[in-house]
């Protein structure tokens, strides 16, 4: 069964604009209901796909996405905006998307605000990414109904890939946390106290490195990917709350 890939999503409206940046493995369909309050709220949000991601090859992110390669689709989706003569207003990023988020925050000093949802940065505990990225890869070779043949190939083919791959990103966590101090903007950070991917102490250490303002939300008995589970209502209000305040 073919799988109808995912694509960069683009709400045109207000001047303000809202960039989301997803998670590994995942797509901007991540941010989908999300997007519709934000447009509700009249900002205009872009979300671009991660080289690598929503192909039917689970092996693509592996071969085509990188730690630069997400930087570079970061800054091209920054330059995007401003070329639609926008003002990128805030920068989020889910889980891997966080990384890239705060590295935005660090390097353009003219986005006034940001944050980060289930973010990795103070997290070397990678076991249960890799064991995800595993179950992953065997959803989508199932869906695509390939050979059992096929399907020990790429789960060989991943098991020679993926830990480098995670080490990168281990990483640029690591050099991100480095320049923590460059953030001058407001910092708004979400995580979902049943986090199975990531301890949601976490995103308490983030707290505690950065050292300017930050709206700090724990979202009880959540889980990872906290904008489509049940955090996601109030983190719709928590979110448009911090959006106001930096208009």
């Amino acid at each position: 069964m073919a799988i109808v890939p995912p694509k960069t999503l683009f709400i045109n409206q207000d001047s303000q604009t809202i960039i989301l940046l997803h998670s590994y493995t995942g797509s901007p369909n991540d941010f989908r209901a999300v997007m519709r309050r934000l447009k509700q709220a009249q900002f205009s949000v872009y979300a671009p796909l991660f080289s690598g991601h929503g192909t039917n090859n689970p092996l693509d992110i592996l071969n085509k996405g990188s730690v630069t390669a997400w930087w570079n689709d970061t800054q091209k989706a920054i330059e995007f905006v401003q070329q639609q003569n926008k003002k990128v207003t805030a920068i989020f990023g889910l889980s891997l998307g966080s990384i890239f988020a705060l590295k935005a925050l660090e390097t353009y000093p003219q986005i006034k605000g940001g944050g980060v949802l289930g973010s990795p940065l103070f997290s070397q505990d990678f076991t249960n990414v890799r064991a995800g990225f595993f179950e992953y890869a065997r959803k989508i070779d199932q869906l695509q109904q390939i050979s059992i043949a096929q399907q020990a190939q790429h789960q060989r083919t991943i098991e020679r890939l993926l830990g480098p791959a995670l080490d990168s990103i281990s990483q640029a966590t690591l050099e991100v946390g480095q320049q923590l101090a460059k953030i001058k903007q407001p910092v708004f950070i979400g995580h979902g106290t049943k986090d199975e991917m990531v301890n949601y102490q976490a995103a308490q250490q983030l707290q505690s490195h950065l050292t300017t303002e930050t709206d700090f939300h724990l979202y009880q008995d959540a889980g990872h990917v906290i904008t489509v589970n049940s955090a996601r209502p109030q983190l719709e209000k928590d979110l448009l709350k911090f959006l106001e305040q930096l208009k």
